[in-house]
């Protein structure tokens, strides 16, 4: 059910996004891509986020009593951390939740300024509406 719920979430965030960019004012734009942004994280976490079941953070305890920190067994098919005399298990990968991160940092420096774009020219010519901006730029 979460992840029905989740898929159903994701497609509406980039329908309203969509939506959003074919409108004629730039703000309405500005906050469709910002939308669509959202739910391009959504999707990539999704993707990462139900392929394991634990979080690969090792803690002391684990290190002391078997005086290792982690071990692939690449012959084995176990990419993941593993610590020795343990069983295999599935972990979540963590590149996804830094993707994400790093995504969410460079969608708001680009939403800071696009929306600074968009002030100047409404300074400028008095409007944020694409069609009034064609015609005045000839």
């Amino acid at each position: 059910m979460n992840n029905t719920l989740l898929s159903l979430t994701i497609s509406i965030l980039f329908g309203i996004g969509t939506f959003l960019i074919l409108r004629r004012d730039i703000v309405k734009v500005i906050i469709g891509l910002s939308i669509l942004s959202h739910a391009v994280n959504l999707l990539i976490v999704s993707v990462g986020a139900f392929s394991g079941k634990d979080v690969p953070i090792i803690t002391h305890d684990e290190v002391a009593s078997t005086n290792t920190i982690f071990i692939d067994s690449l012959i084995n098919g176990i990419f993941a951390p593993m610590l020795n005399g343990t069983n295999p298990t599935q972990y979540v990968d963590p590149l996804v939740q830094a993707l994400v991160l790093t995504a969410i940092v460079i969608s708001l420096a680009t939403t800071a300024m696009i929306i600074i774009l968009a002030y100047r020219i409404h300074e400028e010519y008095g409007t944020t509406d694409i069609q009034k901006l064609k015609r005045l730029w000839g």
